[in-house]
């Protein structure tokens, strides 16, 4: 596993309340992960916020996120482009070979009760690296339990399972992330409700399935303590959106790590239903892995796991 897996983060902002706590994510990790930021601004050519900023104005809001950025020791430069927002966001990530975009969950054109912003939306679903979303607090949102810390750090990582490829994905940036934060791991496999009648041969098939996922996550905890990491499980039954933001809360997590898509299957443009469920209400960052760019070979932390049979 490389020691320094993130090079260049892209900081998107509009300047609004969430992308002000976008950039003090942005911040602690760049210094945390000895990264460079690159801080990007897009100014729409119909901009739909209730005044649109000027040229002096956008250039000093960004040279004042430059010197804020730059006054922990961080190398940072801005950029400035007109366009679609969400578009530009992909090709300079794209241009700079970006190994992490972070954004605000919504921008100035936000809706309340935790609709996921157009921009985000894009960026999670298209980009070539992992993407930090992060959330607006709960006065703003009302759904979002997110209340921003007065200093910013990860100490308990939450990883959901589910043994598919997208979800190992994420899984090993998880693993990586652990290890350079600091952090505790949780690992989380959620059985779905089956629909339909229950009898007694249907109750011990269930029984036996838990015990099935229930042994893959011990060997997966194992794996990931032998690399010299904390590492714990849990196994829950319910909606998988559901079972990740219950257990985000319950474990007073500080980041949450998934694919864009799991078993359910994987679409070319749209990110998944639950990537996205738990995107509008989650109580933390989210970062979410459908190009795990920073990963070198496929899945090395965990081939154990990855020998065994994904039913």
């Amino acid at each position: 596993m490389h020691e320094r897996i993130v090079s260049t983060i892209l900081l998107a902002t509009d300047f609004s309340a969430s992308a002000n706590l976008a950039q003090v994510y942005t911040t602690y990790l760049a210094v945390t992960l000895k990264a460079s930021v690159v801080v990007l601004h897009v100014s729409e050519p119909r901009s739909s916020t209730a005044r649109a900023l000027n040229e002096d104005e956008i250039q000093a809001s960004l040279r004042r996120l430059e010197e804020t950025i730059g006054e922990h020791a961080v190398p940072v430069n801005i950029q400035w482009s007109a366009g679609t927002p969400g578009d530009q966001i992909l090709s300079i990530a794209r241009e700079l070979d970006a190994d992490l975009i972070v954004i605000g969950l919504q921008g100035h054109t936000h809706l309340p009760y935790g609709l996921l912003g157009a921009t985000a939306q894009t960026v999670t679903s298209s980009a070539p690296c992992p993407v930090l979303t992060v959330p607006l607090t709960a006065k703003e949102a009302s759904p979002c339990t997110f209340s921003a810390p007065a200093t910013v750090t990860v100490r308990r990582i939450l990883a959901p399972v589910d043994f598919s490829e997208p979800s190992l994905d994420s899984l090993e940036c998880a693993i990586h992330l652990t290890r350079a934060l600091g952090a505790d791991l949780v690992l989380l496999h959620v059985l779905e409700p089956a629909h339909a009648n229950w009898d007694l041969p249907r109750m011990q098939g269930a029984e036996q399935r838990r015990d099935h996922w229930k042994a893959r996550l011990v060997n997966l905890a194992g794996v990931v303590k032998s690399l010299g990491l904390s590492a714990t499980y849990e196994i829950r039954s319910g909606y998988p959106s559901d079972s990740i933001l219950a257990c985000a809360l319950q474990q007073r997590s500080e980041l949450i790590v998934m694919g864009t898509h799991g078993r359910r299957g994987e679409r070319e443009i749209h990110i998944g239903s639950v990537a996205e469920a738990v995107l509008k209400e989650a109580p933390c960052p989210v970062l979410t892995v459908k190009h795990p760019k920073f990963i070198s070979g496929r899945h090395p932390a965990i081939q154990a796991v990855l020998s065994q049979s994904t039913e």
